[in-house]
């Protein structure tokens, strides 16, 4: 059977350049398929990307465990006990610092690796390249901290009060953190930047900003420092979402939490913009 002709595109005169395409106000396509590429990078490293985190969390939990003596497990588990209070931090721990490492990485192996066109190249906006690796890097740390969360619950024998306020704070830490981490990851020209980030900033912040003890026992004038930290205000609604007490008004940290991310995100678009340390 003869195969059916295929349509001739109208010939073009010498030296015409090729009409331009159209993509609309946004390039949906191309945004989808950068986040794609993001994402599956993340989900095919998975036994080091969801399973690790989910090891080293019950690994916290087990010390501190053995650190509780024989309190009982009143003194432990359910209401009021030690592994309620500290489930909300360490699940906020967990879905900030996936979200960060997934940006920081991929783009300090593009610029190690000289592949930086990858995302220079296609025909995306700043802004759209922004917002693809913030929401590769959101999606993968709600992912991350999804077994985590039911692991922690699991163990502790308690519940979440309030279901669609932590999934709101977790979305929104979680969209915070990608974004700095964008911005970490096109400030770091080689591997021991990226990583001096998370050892010497993102980890020791996070664990002063409440994972494991209140705020209010740290002293002055450290205490009202770290209030001013974002990721404090996320594991103190966290904590609140859990059922248990925040010492501040949940619609001030939902609101911090928006706010931060979107000006770091603005930051990262802008500076993608300008090439800053993309372009030689």
């Amino acid at each position: 059977m003869a195969e059916a002709a295929r349509p001739v595109e109208a010939a073009r005169p010498a030296g015409a350049a090729r009409p331009v395409r159209r993509y609309g106000a946004v390039h949906w396509l191309g945004l989808a398929t950068l986040f794609r590429r993001e994402f599956r990078a993340y989900l095919k490293d998975w036994p080091e990307t969801v399973v690790a985190p989910t090891f080293s969390t019950l690994l916290y939990v087990a010390v501190f465990a053995v650190a509780a003596g024989d309190g009982g497990a009143a003194a432990w588990a359910g209401p009021g006990g030690l592994l309620p209070f500290l489930a909300p931090g360490l699940v906020v721990y967990v879905v900030l610092l996936r979200a960060a490492e997934t940006t920081v990485y991929s783009l300090t192996f593009l610029k190690v690796e000289r592949l930086v066109g990858d995302i220079l190249m296609p025909p995306l906006a700043a802004w759209e390249v922004a917002a693809a690796y913030a929401l590769a890097g959101t999606a993968s740390g709600l992912v991350t901290g999804l077994p985590c969360l039911l692991a922690l619950l699991l163990a502790a024998g308690t519940g979440v009060a309030d279901p669609l306020l932590l999934a709101l704070v977790l979305l929104l830490g979680a969209f915070l953190l990608a974004a700095a981490g964008t911005l970490v990851g096109l400030w770091a020209q080689k591997w021991d930047q990226a990583a001096a980030f998370f050892g010497f900033l993102l980890i020791p912040v996070t664990f002063l900003s409440g994972v494991f003890a209140p705020v209010a026992l740290l002293p002055q004038p450290l205490a009202a420092v770290v209030t001013l930290n974002p990721v404090y205000y996320a594991i103190d609604a966290a904590r609140i979402a859990f059922g248990g007490a925040g010492a501040e008004a949940v619609a001030f940290s939902l609101a911090v939490l928006a706010g931060s991310g979107a000006v770091l995100w603005a930051c990262s678009a802008m500076l993608i913009a300008r090439g800053w340390r993309l372009k030689p």
